[in-house]
């Protein structure tokens, strides 16, 4: 039986040593993103793509050219007005997203982490590491 709990616990310790670069891939890829959503100059491509994939979809699905007709013709300048009132709250959302899966992240990173020192420290004297008072 105590093999079996050995075996157990060090299964237990490689998951946390696997776990922990993944956490810190996943924070940095946050970072990533907020740094992108952060900086203005993302607005143009996305509103290229809008409006070109809303023209391709009025090509397909009306090829005569019977409802791009009674569409007006400043569509594009529509879709740019659009995007600047809903972009600042994206962007803000966004953010706060990205912050709070951050924060997530940390605190299951410092988890991890606290874990796989304790079981460190266990394995190196051969005993249990003692519990710590909250």
């Amino acid at each position: 039986m105590p093999n079996e709990q050995n075996g157990e616990g060090r299964s237990f310790r490689n998951l946390f040593l696997l776990t922990l670069p993944w956490l810190s891939f996943q924070r940095d890829l946050l970072a990533l993103m907020k740094r992108g959503i952060e900086d203005a100059s993302n607005v143009r491509p996305l509103e290229n793509l809008t409006s070109r994939e809303l023209q391709a979809l009025m090509m397909v699905f009306d090829p005569s050219g019977e409802w791009r007709n009674v569409l007006d013709r400043d569509l594009p300048d529509q879709i740019k007005e659009t995007y600047a009132k809903i972009f600042p709250k994206l962007v803000s959302s966004s953010i706060l997203l990205i912050e709070t899966q951050d924060a997530v992240l940390a605190s299951m990173y410092e988890f991890f982490d606290k874990l796989r020192k304790d079981s460190t420290a266990g394995s190196a004297t051969g005993r249990k590491p003692p519990k710590q008072s909250q």
